[in-house]
């Protein structure tokens, strides 16, 4: 215990506290056999009695040492624990980036560093769900944060999942610059990281409180709504189409298909000039849809944007309409 920096105060009271647990264990173990000897079924619960005991033990002994000593004190007993899943962190990384014997022994460190910090911030906080829940989330943002930073040194995007992995491949596509697609993703990380905490205070609310007041400013959506003008902000309209146009496809075609229809019982053209107005229908609403969602942040400039897109592929559509007429009219 001296290694971890305790003082003798310190080590007098664990080695105290650790005998009382092992009097306690003792002591239940001593009643269960009592209760088996008397009846032909006990019941108890052992996954919760032991639950209880241990932290019992946890609050008691976060009153006596501080985190760090009980990272030093507790270290080599999860060391398998946070190395098995350290690595678990590293093989996903290896298959998603290429990397030099150089940069996996670096990477290597960090994970199991953070790692460490997690788990034993977690283990530290593990009198109370919600203390440790939210402590441990907490680590895992700077854990993020520090992966993201170390891949960067590389020369690399930092992405944890394959959907960020599609979102930096269809970024390049657009010819996206490598600045700008760090700063989209340190925007998703920020977003991440401001949903974890509304729901961290949700939860120090809900459990501290009777009543928990709902603040609306608060809200996931609001905070969604920021990070889409932070993305407006960093993209072109024309490229953010090139990214995103792929997903709004269902709406296009579907709104495409329905104001066609009305057109076409309302105009009597030939089938190629029916395909040519199509087409010019799926243009406009590829843009409204586009524009829309470009400008989503505020309802004011997108109503604002879509009126001009509006107005101009309609007088464009009923312009050309009326030259199809006309010239079948003269035939």
């Amino acid at each position: 215990m001296n290694n971890a920096g305790l003082s003798k105060s310190q080590t007098a009271k664990v080695r105290e506290l650790i005998m009382e647990l092992d009097r306690l264990i003792a002591e239940d173990l001593k009643q269960q056999s009592e209760l088996k000897a008397k009846y032909p079924f006990v019941f108890h619960d052992e996954e919760t009695t032991t639950k209880y005991r241990n932290q019992k033990f946890i609050l008691a002994l976060s009153e006596i040492i501080t985190i760090a000593q009980f990272k030093q004190l507790f270290l080599p007993q999860l060391a398998s624990r946070i190395e098995l899943m350290a690595n678990d962190k590293f093989n996903v990384l290896k298959k998603r980036y290429k990397l030099t014997s150089d940069q996996e022994a670096k990477l290597k460190k960090l994970l199991y560093d953070t790692t460490a910090n997690e788990i034993l911030t977690k283990e530290y906080y593990n009198y109370d769900d919600n203390l440790s829940w939210n402590n441990y989330t907490e680590e895992k943002i700077k854990s993020s944060d520090k992966e993201r930073e170390l891949l960067k040194s590389f020369g690399l995007f930092y992405s944890k999942n394959t959907k960020t992995d599609n979102l930096i491949k269809k970024l390049n596509v657009a010819n996206v610059d490598s600045d700008r697609i760090h700063k989209i993703l340190i925007a998703l990380q920020i977003l991440q990281e401001r949903n974890d905490k509304r729901l961290k205070t949700w939860r120090e609310n809900d459990a501290a409180n009777v009543i928990n007041f709902h603040d609306p400013d608060d809200d996931e959506y609001p905070i969604y709504l920021e990070f889409r003008e932070q993305l407006s902000k960093i993209l072109k309209i024309e490229e953010f189409e090139t990214v995103f146009v792929s997903q709004m496809q269902n709406r296009i075609i579907r709104d495409s298909k329905k104001e066609f229809q009305t057109l076409r019982v309302t105009y009597n053209l030939t089938e190629q000039q029916y395909s040519e107005i199509e087409k010019l229908i799926l243009k406009k609403n590829t843009e409204k849809v586009v524009t829309e969602e470009y400008y989503k942040y505020s309802y004011e400039l997108y109503q604002q944007k879509l009126r001009a897109v509006e107005y101009r592929h309609e007088k464009g559509i009923r312009e050309t309409v009326q030259k199809m007429t006309a010239s079948n009219t003269a035939k």
